[in-house]
């Protein structure tokens, strides 16, 4: 099979072409939001600050583990990026709010997000862009599945 007609091996290279042009414009930081991973969360609850975001919502929608997201929120808590605030009537979960000194850098970063998007769909019709993020929303499907992979590693 040649690399191009490679599902894995496509999104692989959507991925890191992505990447590298994020990064031609915003370099790495030091600290929390210097992974791809915490910036793109951190967007994500600057866009939804009016809502009462957990933990446990953040794991899913980025499929996190557990473990990976507390690590990340403890980094970003430290440095004053978020605020873990206590839900009446439930000690066990706590509420994600992002800090003002987060919003203001979200700020800076949904401009080019905004052009980067355009980018991306230049030259593509609504109806392909639909087809392509239905099409992915399928894969992402496919690989959360909890199925036995067909071949066994252990043989």
């Amino acid at each position: 099979m040649e690399p191009r007609d490679s599902i894995g091996c496509t999104i692989r290279t959507l991925s890191n072409l992505l990447r590298r042009k994020f990064m031609s414009a915003h370099p790495p930081q030091k600290g929390p939001l210097g992974s791809e991973t915490a910036g793109m969360i951190m967007g994500y609850l600057c866009d939804h600050a009016d809502k009462q975001l957990c933990q446990h919502d953040v794991e899913q929608v980025f499929c996190i583990r557990r473990s990976t997201a507390s690590r990340l929120f403890t980094a970003l808590e430290r440095d004053g990026m978020v605020e873990r605030r206590g839900i009446p009537g439930d000690g066990r979960r706590k509420l994600l709010v992002p800090t003002a000194k987060a919003l203001a850098i979200h700020a800076e970063f949904v401009v080019y997000q905004d052009a980067l998007e355009s980018c991306m769909a230049e030259g593509i019709s609504q109806e392909e862009l639909q087809a392509f993020l239905q099409t992915a929303r399928k894969i992402e499907a496919n690989l959360s599945r909890k199925s036995v992979f067909p071949i066994s590693q252990k043989e």
